[in-house]
């Protein structure tokens, strides 16, 4: 079995047919049938139900695949790590991080980072938590910031923010007078939230509950540029972290919340156990030296 073998899998599990598969490989029905008997004969075992109209996976079939796609990632990446290694440090590292945070330090970092390594870039993709997540589990990002803690055992962890959170209210709120208040007394308050994707959503929502009310949602939202706007028009009250509150600009005030206090703990996560490219390693060291 060799790697030509584990592409042809991956392409018929990819396609959902052999059919499909020969026609993007460019190669023979006959060529990648043989292939994956081959391979079958090869581990003794099944891997596709054929009892079955369309091809559906054994549970062999999973676990071969999963270490198919893993190995071919590390195939694809082995030539610019090697070059990366030797000195030619070229490549793109994807980081998935949330709307709802200062970014202006981190372009700090990336410009650091950048003036050492010109070659790479960088792709940044804004989403919730939770999309973060199953993103990074997919391999479709190499990094993602993130609220923490995070429940996931795969992922390894780096906190490098922990700041407390304020109410945010419109200048001419009633609560402005107040130093700080308890969460309770925002019980028939109308609140401005985040969408359900975002854990900083579950944070505020769990507290309120936990100070005997549920929150009364106006709206919901993934920008902190819309919770300025509507904060503006008197819509509502909103709670977010001291270092987002500060970049809104306009008619807004922050109370600081006393009971409970909310902590807003943002950090780097990554995949535990599976193998990272040498880019990507050397951005999170620098990442954290930066900070400590």
């Amino acid at each position: 079995m060799d790697i030509k073998h584990m592409r042809y899998f991956a392409a018929i599990v990819q396609h959902g047919s052999m059919t499909e598969a020969s026609n993007q490989l460019y190669i023979s029905q006959p060529t990648i049938s043989k292939a994956i008997h081959d391979v079958e004969t090869e581990l003794g075992m099944q891997l596709f139900d054929r009892n079955r109209r369309k091809f559906v996976l054994t549970d062999a079939g999973k676990v071969f695949y999963d270490q198919c796609e893993e190995i071919l990632r590390r195939h694809s990446e082995l030539k610019n790590d090697l070059k990366n290694m030797v000195g030619m440090r070229q490549g793109e590292i994807k980081i998935g991080l949330p709307p709802i945070m200062d970014v202006g330090r981190l372009m700090g970092i990336i410009k650091d980072f950048h003036a050492l390594y010109p070659e790479i870039t960088f792709q940044l993709i804004e989403s919730g938590s939770g999309t973060i997540e199953t993103r990074l589990r997919q391999d479709a990002i190499d990094i993602g910031i993130t609220v923490l803690p995070t429940e996931r055992e795969d992922f390894d962890a780096f906190n490098f923010l922990t700041e407390p959170m304020k109410l945010v209210v419109h200048k001419d709120h009633p609560l402005v007078g107040e130093g700080s208040i308890d969460l309770k007394v925002l019980k028939d308050e109308h609140f401005i939230m985040f969408n359900e994707d975002f854990y900083l959503n579950e944070i505020i929502t769990s507290a309120c509950k936990n100070a005997g009310f549920t929150p009364k949602v106006v709206s919901n939202t993934a920008q902190w540029h819309f919770i300025e706007e509507m904060i503006n028009a008197e819509l509502g009250v909103c709670i977010l972290p001291e270092s987002v509150a500060a970049l809104l600009t306009s008619s807004s005030v922050t109370v600081d919340i006393h009971e409970p206090v909310l902590k807003w703990r943002l950090g780097v996560i990554w995949n535990r156990d599976r193998y990272m490219n040498f880019i990507t390693k050397e951005w999170l060291k620098f990442f954290q030296q930066y900070y400590e």
